[in-house]
């Protein structure tokens, strides 16, 4: 009888064993498991990531007064001369006596002193006279930057020496809303204050 107990305990503890074996090798296997999963760590890099409180932030510079901004509504009479003086033609490819298609406006000397408006793009000309056989030369000076000279010069129109009449024309064109003044003196030099003005102002929308 006691020998039969003694057998009974056998399975017992082989089973007990095995339950052992098998405990151990799952936690051997999940240590294992949990150590290859953790990495290395990796120094920082203080050049390619510097702490931010050593990072100096470079101050933003003024715009220049003098260089609207993008989509600004700066005046634009800032960039240009508001002075008068005599512009440089642009476009010499119609001769000044013969007409130039898109005028607008064309003023002599009998509209000195009015006011016209242009629409931007509008040309305005105008025609003064001299002497043909004199030396005066008339001097057109241009103020702000609304208006461009295309171009301008003299001719001589009529008959014969008794009977022609010297014309000075000139044109401009409107390129810039504002306004801007035209004023002409028939001098013998352009320093000279001259004897007879003519003047006009240009209103551009």
């Amino acid at each position: 009888m006691e020998k039969w107990n003694m057998s009974a305990y056998y399975p017992v503890i082989l089973i007990g064993i095995v339950i052992l074996v098998l405990v151990g090798g799952c936690i051997t296997d999940t240590t294992s498991s949990q150590t290859a999963s953790i990495p290395t760590a990796i120094p920082a890099s203080t050049a390619m990531n510097p702490p931010l409180s050593t990072i100096t932030m470079t101050p933003a510079q003024p715009a220049s007064p003098d260089v609207p901004l993008p989509g600004s509504t700066q005046d634009p009479e800032s960039l240009c001369n508001p002075d008068f003086r005599v512009p440089v033609p642009v476009d010499t490819s119609v001769p000044v006596r013969e007409p130039m298609p898109g005028v607008r406006h064309s003023l002599n000397e009998s509209d000195s002193g009015g006011t016209i408006m242009l629409e931007n793009g509008e040309v305005v000309e105008i025609n003064l006279p001299f002497g043909p056989g004199l030396p005066f030369k008339w001097i057109v000076a241009v103020s702000g930057c609304r208006l461009e000279l295309l171009n301008d010069g003299a001719y001589i129109s009529g008959g014969d020496f008794w009977n022609n009449t010297g014309n000075y024309r000139a044109r401009y064109r409107a390129v810039s809303p504002g306004t801007s003044n035209l004023e002409g003196k028939l001098v013998l030099t352009p320093d000279e204050a001259g004897n007879r003005w003519f003047n006009v102002t240009v209103i551009v929308k």
